[in-house]
């Protein structure tokens, strides 16, 4: 590889690290980062790989590989490698197979931003005037449901857990606040109190697969407590996070920072800092993507569609056995 080559390389390695290293921001802002790599891949490519086409297609499956490794838990970002690689793959060039990879990015996540921007169309919907709405972390695709509520001239206020260990839901109770909605801001141990105060709950989704969501770190105990008082528990997801499986068991999954939870904790205390857990699809009243309510049974079908190709399955170093 040459000088300019191994530089580009770094500049690309360096914007995947940011990714990996963030554990605030959602899905969507996640994903155009990553389409942001695949246009650096691109056009910051030269020399031996734009000359070779095998060098290309292994820029590429290494891109892909790197960024599904940078957030295991967001499906939609595995989903868009397998689409880049995909694309890649028919490219008759070097040059071909890049720009392919970058287009089928792109396209992705156009695509994933208008379901959002649809699933929170429908969710907007269910917010009745006088209603109250718990939600968890902080979901671009619940916050616009939330304004586009009160843009159809909704009176309904919000509950908002503070997102624990980094806060988030801060910043989502700030962004309601400023367009004039009511918000609570309250201890993520408090949910299961406040529910006597709420009438649904909504929270956004980082991945489904047929039998589980997963999301941030305390989801399912809020839908517990939902369900022990009989109140409809909703998650806000484009169908671009369906997958067919949890693709990465839970040695994939790197844990938070431990000093998020307690800096320097003394000798002999393990800090154990989880920042996503899976929440069984049964305590959920619907899914509401772009195509709408969907139910639980009808999720977990669509979801089964979603495979990851093998070769990339097993280039990530994922058991393969019945894999498509």
């Amino acid at each position: 590889m040459s000088r300019r080559d191994k530089q580009s390389r770094e500049v690309i390695d360096a914007a995947i690290n940011q990714i990996a290293s963030d554990n605030t921001s959602g899905a969507a802002e996640i994903l155009r980062r990553a389409g942001t790599v695949f246009t650096l891949l691109n056009t910051r490519s030269s020399g031996q790989v734009t000359d070779n086409s095998d060098l290309a297609q292994q820029a590429v499956i290494q891109t892909c590989i790197a960024l599904a490794l940078a957030q295991p838990d967001m499906s939609a970002l595995l989903r868009l490698a397998n689409a880049a690689l995909s694309a890649a793959r028919i490219g008759t060039g070097a040059r071909e197979s890049l720009e392919a990879a970058q287009d089928a990015a792109l396209n992705f996540i156009g695509n994933a931003e208008r379901g959002a921007r649809d699933a929170a169309l429908h969710a907007a919907a269910l917010i009745r005037d006088g209603a109250a709405v718990l939600t968890h972390s902080r979901s671009s695709t619940v916050l616009a449901a939330f304004l586009e509520a009160k843009r159809r001239g909704r009176d309904f206020s919000v509950v908002a857990t503070e997102s624990r260990p980094m806060l988030e839901g801060r910043v989502l109770a700030k962004a309601i606040a400023s367009q004039d909605i009511r918000v609570t801001l309250i201890a993520d141990a408090g949910a299961s109190l406040a529910m006597e105060h709420v009438d649904l709950v909504m929270v956004g989704a980082d991945k489904l697969t047929p039998v589980s969501l997963v999301n941030k770190i305390g989801t399912r105990m809020i839908a517990l407590a939902a369900r022990e008082r009989h109140l409809p528990v909703y998650a806000l997801c484009d169908t671009m996070k369906f997958i067919r499986e949890d693709y990465f068991g839970p040695g994939f999954r790197d844990l938070g920072d431990a000093n998020e939870l307690w800096t320097a904790a003394p000798r002999g205390v393990a800090v154990v800092n989880r920042c996503f857990e899976p929440t069984p699809l049964a305590l959920f009243t619907g899914i509401i993507t772009e195509d709408g309510a969907l139910s639980i049974k009808e999720v977990a079908r669509r979801a089964e569609q979603a495979a990851i190709d093998k070769e990339l399955v097993n280039a990530l170093g994922v058991p393969s056995d019945g894999i498509k």
